[in-house]
């Protein structure tokens, strides 16, 4: 089962620009984190080289031979050796697709130096290409490349779809569960949220971690923030990631919601900085 789920007409328009002709070199996905733009990205690509849209679970098992996903390094940054990779891939025949689909997810943290380069690419794309960048944060992305490509808006699901999917998706796994209206509303109307917080046990850890650091008093939250940033692979990007929504569910107290948008503004200062995560971390809870 895929976690493709509502935006349909979204579908309809893309399925349709293909049947006419009228597909651009291009497009923006936008809209909130976690409610289907990668998916549907990586979904299109596949019918245009399938005739379908299909996935299997997460989608990352469908394999096909036009498509491209590029994503954020471990240094959580996108950087010019991804462009010059993109070039590569885009100026090459497609072998099964009418298009060569280029993805490149969480399109904001693309560096200044790959933007300027990714620009060359969109003033002159190949016919047989098709670039889509899916970010939750257009503006961050160069207005010269934004006027090029058209955007489409991704917005969250109403709770009853999400209700529904949950229900199917209960059935299927025999996860009681996650058929509960109660554990719906935890979503927020995201899908890809529901799906992490089911399947994906990195995410649940990191959830585990920053509710127990909010929670620690603070003569002994330094101890746990170095045990926490300690192991080679912490992505401090995504512990913040579990903080914020952690916080989110935690109830809308004066200090709880001031809380979160000190911790929304780390956020957006580490996709554009390199931070200390200990000490940004100390001077978020103190």
């Amino acid at each position: 089962m895929g976690i493709m789920i509502g935006h349909e007409k979204i579908i309809a328009d893309l399925k349709s620009l293909h049947e006419h002709g009228e597909l651009s070199h291009g497009y923006i996905f936008f809209g909130p984190a976690m409610v289907g733009k990668r998916t549907a990205a990586r979904e299109f690509a596949t019918f245009l080289e399938k005739g379908k849209f299909e996935s299997n679970e997460s989608g990352e098992n469908v394999i096909l031979s036009d498509m491209m996903l590029i994503e954020p390094g471990e240094n959580g940054s996108i950087g010019i050796d991804a462009v010059r990779e993109i070039r590569n891939f885009l100026w090459q025949k497609p072998n099964a697709s009418s298009r060569r689909t280029l993805i490149i997810n969480d399109a904001e943290l693309l560096t200044t130096e790959a933007q300027n380069a990714l620009l060359k690419i969109t003033e002159e794309p190949p016919a047989s290409s098709l670039l889509i960048l899916v970010t939750s944060d257009a503006e961050a992305i160069l207005p010269t490349i934004t006027s090029r490509l058209p955007k489409i808006y991704f917005g969250t699901m109403p709770e009853k779809e999400i209700e529904k999917w949950l229900a199917s998706l209960a059935a299927e796994t025999k996860t009681k569960k996650a058929n509960s209206p109660e554990v719906a509303k935890k979503y927020f109307g995201k899908p890809g949220l529901a799906w992490r917080l089911l399947h994906d046990k990195d995410f649940q850890k990191q959830l585990e971690l920053a509710e127990k650091l909010l929670k620690t008093p603070a003569a002994t939250r330094r101890d746990l923030i170095k045990k926490i940033i300690e192991p080679d692979e912490f992505s401090f990007r995504k512990f913040l990631d579990a903080v914020i929504m952690t916080l989110a569910w935690q109830g809308a107290t004066k200090q709880k919601i001031a809380l979160w948008h000190k911790a929304l503004a780390l956020y957006d200062r580490e996709s554009n900085f390199s931070l200390n995560p200990r000490l940004q971390m100390e001077a978020l809870l103190a």
